[in-house]
Parts: C-alpha cells; sequence; structure tokens
C-alpha cells in the first residue's frame, strides 16, 4: 500500500513539476519567433486601403449621380403626367 501511494505522490510530483518547465519552454519558443512586419509590406497595404478607398468613393460618387439624374427624369415626367391626363375606362 505504501509503495503505491509513494508511485501516486511521485506522479504527482513530477507532474507538478514538469507541467511548468513545459510551459515556461512553450511560451520562451513563441517569444522568439520574429514578426514579419516588414516597413514595406506595410506601405503596399496602406497603398492599396487607399487604392480600394479611392475608388469606392469615385463609384458611390457616380452612383449618386445618376440617382440624382434619375430622381430630375421622374420629376419631369410627374410634370408630363399631370399635363396630360389619362382618361379612364367610362361605361
Amino acid at each position: 500500500m505504501v509503495d503505491i501511494l509513494n508511485t501516486f505522490v511521485a506522479i504527482i510530483l513530477s507532474v507538478v513539476a514538469l507541467t511548468p518547465i513545459f510551459l515556461l519552454v512553450v511560451l520562451l519558443n513563441k517569444t522568439n519567433i520574429k514578426p514579419s512586419t516588414d516597413p514595406s509590406v506595410i506601405k503596399k497595404l496602406e497603398d492599396m486601403d487607399t487604392t480600394i478607398a479611392n475608388d469606392t468613393n469615385n463609384a458611390l460618387d457616380q452612383v449618386s449621380a445618376k440617382l440624382e439624374d434619375f430622381e430630375v427624369r421622374i420629376a419631369e415626367l410627374e410634370e408630363k403626367s399631370n399635363i396630360t391626363k389619362v382618361k379612364g375606362f367610362n361605361k
């Protein structure tokens, strides 16, 4: 019984001692990895972002202009429809 208890305690102590060491090694390995943030890559991404933003703004301006044109055309059609009234079916 004492041998079983000694074995059980030895296993628990080895886990308690080895787990922090293992986690420390993993943590140190992760901190040694150099980040891949090259300034030229960041500059390219910023340029692409600016290009996308400018193209999106241009497209939205074109859509806005077309919507304003449609509103003017609709207003003209409404004015014409008020001038020439269509008579409905009379019985």
